[in-house]
């Protein structure tokens, strides 16, 4: 056989050959042996799934990558397909599972609607912890004292929102309040309302500077508050005789003379000293430049003495809490918030004889 001859049965066997070994190798449409498998293998991942070998279904390439490939053998992954780790709890369970101890649990986290919804609305806890606003089931004091009676008949008002009225023709000062305190420290018979309730038996529906212009007004005179250096000094100033008017529970009516109302301490009976018409003081706001009338502040009527009381007792009397000499009589005094009405009345240099008030003075409101 010549060489062009052996040459020819050469590649003739060599595209035999292929062909008679087939159902040994796996060539064809059977089973995919290592050489298919290794193909497989050595495809870009991008390609598995819409480029499957010639003659093979795609599902069965794409399921035998997942079986046969995992990841302890499988090679390098491509950096262009490896999605970047955010999650520091997840490099945290790397590092866990491969010094061998156990993984945490992953914390639960609420979803963003119950996030905010936690966040609107307020713990039972945060809720118990504020207190309640305490808020009165009827109306005060002070609004049961405005209602209680009608403006004495024959009478001119001074205030606009006070309850205060002046009777020219009898020299008399009229103004509404209630019992405020029955026990207790006493420094003042009566004070504004909203000022020293604390320390007064009567909170008076009226500035003191307005009981001022109305005792004023009936020609009452003035005097001087008290001074304590170089010496003490008595208050001075006309003697103003108060009355206090009230109905009792059986709707009877009731008047006495204030001062049955504080018990000295020295004698264990009702205050004998008289009060006198100091007439307070004015200080100046270096600020603003205004003037204010001290007694503003609560000294309207006094039984401690003090340089700012509109009313003040004319003997010495300690304002000193371990020396207070008065304190409230408290079983002459009916019930704390009973509507009361004040009478002032100037007392003439020449006269003690003073008409003393009636129920006709302090109509009630039907």
């Amino acid at each position: 056989m010549n060489k062009r001859s052996r040459f020819g049965l050469a590649c003739l066997l060599l595209c035999v050959l292929p062909c008679l070994l087939a159902p040994h190798t796996g060539c064809g449409r059977s089973e995919p042996g290592p050489t298919a498998d290794s193909q497989t293998k050595h495809r870009p991942a991008s390609s598995d799934a819409t480029d499957p070998p010639h003659g093979t279904p795609a599902a069965t390439t794409s399921a035998a990558s997942t079986i046969e490939s995992p990841a302890a053998e499988s090679p390098a992954a491509d950096p262009r397909e490896t999605t970047p780790q955010t999650d520091s709890t997840a490099a945290t369970d790397d590092s866990a599972a491969a010094s061998g101890r156990p993984l945490p649990s992953p914390p639960e986290m609420p979803s963003p609607s119950e996030s905010t919804d936690a966040a609107a609305t307020p713990s039972d806890d945060a809720a118990s912890e504020q207190p309640d606003r305490w808020e009165p089931e009827g109306p005060t004091a002070e609004e049961v004292a405005r209602q209680a009676f009608q403006p004495p008949p024959e009478t001119k008002s001074l205030s606009q929102q006070g309850q205060l009225w002046i009777d020219p023709q009898r020299k008399r000062v009229i103004v509404d309040g209630y019992v405020a305190l029955k026990r207790g420290a006493l420094e003042m018979f009566a004070c504004p309302v909203g000022t020293k309730e604390h320390e007064s038996i009567v909170a008076a529906l009226a500035r003191s500077r307005e009981v001022h212009a109305a005792l004023l007004a009936v020609d009452a005179t003035p005097g001087a508050p008290v001074r304590f250096r170089p010496e003490f000094v008595p208050p001075t100033g006309q003697v103003i005789r108060v009355w206090v008017c009230w109905y009792d529970t059986e709707d009877q009516f009731h008047v006495v003379d204030a001062r049955q109302w504080v018990q000295d301490l020295q004698t264990e009976q009702a205050m004998t000293a008289e009060w006198v018409f100091a007439g307070s003081g004015f200080w100046q706001d270096e600020e603003t430049k205004q003037e204010h009338y001290m007694a503003d502040s609560g000294d309207m009527i006094c039984v401690s003495n003090f340089s700012s009381a509109m009313l003040d007792v004319a003997i010495p009397s300690s304002a000193d809490t371990d020396s207070l000499r008065f304190v409230p009589f408290e079983s002459k005094i009916p019930d704390r918030e009973t509507p009361v009405r004040l009478i002032l009345v100037p007392v003439p240099a020449s006269s003690d004889d003073l008409e003393l008030p009636t129920s006709r003075d302090v109509p009630r409101r039907q």
